[in-house]
């Protein structure tokens, strides 16, 4: 009887405790691409600012895309060094982010590498689960469905809306 009172508390305890806790993750646990890429961007934005210094998980969240305690990876290079700086860790336009998918335990697949002018995510931060980005890109990728024959300069950009759904990524226009 004890013991059946004890696994069940177990069991509910297990239950109760939210993925947040479930997706902490040391620097040093990443995988060596995201290790590399963070240390790269930040040697940059050094070089221009030798005073900036750095957390080590700065500008990198690990969540989980589809609500699946999977520890999927975001990396911001704006975030990486707190500012965008262009020249060194982002364009004069915008910055890049990377998004990489636990696809077994402890191995990633990149599944997201976009150049974004403006971005916001909205997480389930209950779940630490992405719900949805709102980004700004250039205006002529075909995403943005430009106009045929429409010359579109580097500062031109559409909003969209995405999310990951069915291990893909699901883009919508903004109009």
């Amino acid at each position: 009887m004890r013991a059946s009172i004890i696994v069940e508390a177990t069991i509910f305890f297990l239950a109760a405790v939210p993925l947040s806790a479930q997706t902490i993750m040391q620097f040093g646990q990443l995988p060596k691409e995201v290790r590399d890429r963070a240390t790269e961007v930040r040697k940059s934005c050094n070089e221009l600012n030798p005073e900036m210094t750095f957390n080590e998980m700065q500008g990198i969240q690990v969540l989980s895309l589809r609500g699946d305690a999977a520890r999927d990876i975001i990396v911001d290079n704006e975030d990486l060094c707190g500012a965008h700086l262009a020249g060194a860790n982002c364009s004069n336009r915008g910055c890049d982010m990377v998004i990489y998918k636990e696809i077994s335990k402890n191995q990633w697949r990149k599944i997201f590498d976009e150049h974004l002018y403006a971005k916001f995510l909205a997480l389930d931060w209950e779940h630490m689960r992405l719900q949805l980005i709102v980004a700004s890109i250039y205006a002529g990728d075909p995403r943005c469905q430009p106009t045929p024959g429409k010359q579109y300069t580097s500062g031109m950009s559409c909003n969209l809306i995405f999310s990951f759904r069915n291990d893909r990524w699901d883009w919508q226009l903004i109009r």
